[in-house]
């Protein structure tokens, strides 16, 4: 009986191996593909941010995948035309896949702050350039005057332009220009437009500039700006050549690097003005469009970056507009942009540039302000 038992356990053991299919352990070809900058990130709102730069991946077999990179999150992402526009923490999945079938995924935290007011804008580091020139507005200098404002870097235009040889400023505005309209305050400078009569005018402003003080020529000129909203204000930040070498306006040259419209908050402008002297004068010109919530009424980072044949124009690092071909009449390329230039920054009330508009009274029920943080100006290294 025992024997028997045996027998039939043998048996029953033979069914169940027959009966059951082995599926054969497929063997992994190939190493896993490696990706490399995908990096959790702190950014501040308002900032550019492309999710694709700086991103690689890659692996033995297959070289280069950086193409084949798949991001999910990003419909998640508070981000227009590259700017990022809501703060909080967003998750973010790159993967890759290669001709093997293997996969490699990281995930990453873009962490989004509020713009943060630099106070020490001063001490900075921007790669292949060095600081020439800088006011951070912290208005503790011995130079500072009653304003606050640092008269070793600045000096105030007064008046309505006659003692420039201007009638209203050469372009029919309508403030006369005084120091009282400055204030330097929690780092910050405030230029103040006012409805108040003086000097002929019914408005009042400032201009400040660096004719006395500073000129360059090329390099990288940028300033932090936040811009009042209304009809007929016009603020701007431009160069003026120090030296008038090719002949008068705008022979000699002008590089608008911000000038706006109050009336149109979503808008910004560059310029260059060159040729001949007036009326013989020529321009180009470009606009940068503002993405959904940000407007010039926002802390904003205007900029030029001006070599011997070419000026990038930005708008908080997004590059907008290009120039490489000017002229002055008489003189070879690259004149009238071969020589230093100072710096202006005004608000004018008025002017030709909106079509003479004047603002309205009630838009003086609150301080209308041109605030600007900081102006940095570099060179470019070699």
């Amino acid at each position: 009986m025992k024997k028997l038992k045996y027998i039939l356990m043998a048996l029953m053991l033979v069914f169940v191996v027959v009966g059951c299919e082995v599926t054969p352990i497929e063997e992994k070809t190939g190493d896993d593909p490696i990706i490399i900058g995908a990096i959790d990130l702190t950014l501040e709102k308002g900032s550019f941010y492309d999710p694709y730069d700086s991103v690689t991946a890659s692996d033995t077999e297959d070289g280069d995948l950086t193409d084949s990179i798949e991001i999910s999150g990003l419909s998640g992402l508070p981000i227009q035309d590259n700017i990022l526009m809501e703060i909080g923490d967003y998750d973010l999945t790159y993967s890759v896949v290669d001709s093997d079938d293997n996969r490699a995924e990281v995930t990453i935290t873009i962490t989004i702050i509020l713009e943060v007011v630099v106070n020490d804008a001063c001490d900075v580091v921007l790669t292949g350039y060095t600081l020439t020139w800088c006011d951070d507005f912290n208005g503790e200098e011995d130079t500072a005057d009653s304003n606050g404002l640092d008269l070793s870097k600045w000096g105030y235009q007064i008046g309505t332009g006659t003692d420039y040889g201007l009638t209203n400023w050469g372009n029919n505005e309508q403030q006369y220009y005084r120091s009282e309209n400055v204030t330097v305050t929690g780092s910050i400078l405030q230029i103040e437009a006012k409805n108040e009569s003086f000097g002929g005018k019914f408005y009042t402003s400032s201009r400040l500039w660096t004719k006395n003080t500073f000129n360059q020529k090329y390099g990288r000129f940028e300033a932090l700006i936040k811009l009042p909203l209304g009809d007929g204000l016009w603020p701007a930040f431009w160069l003026m050549p120090q030296d008038n070498v090719y002949g008068g306006w705008a022979n000699s040259g002008e590089i608008d690097i911000m000038e706006a419209r109050g009336r149109l908050p979503f808008e910004a402008s560059s310029a260059l003005h060159f040729g001949g002297s007036w009326p013989d004068n020529q321009y180009t010109s470009d606009t940068y469009n503002f993405p959904s919530g940000k407007s010039i009424n926002d802390f904003n980072l205007y900029a030029v970056e001006w070599e011997e044949t070419v000026m990038r124009f930005y708008v908080n690092d997004v590059l907008y507009h290009t120039v490489s071909n000017w002229s002055s009449t008489g003189y070879p390329y690259p004149a009238p942009f071969d020589q230093s230039f100072y710096i202006i920054l005004n608000l004018a009330v008025g002017g030709n540039f909106d079509g003479n508009r004047l603002p309205d009274v009630s838009i003086f029920d609150q301080a209308v302000l041109m605030e600007v943080d900081y102006v940095r100006v570099f060179e470019k290294n070699n």
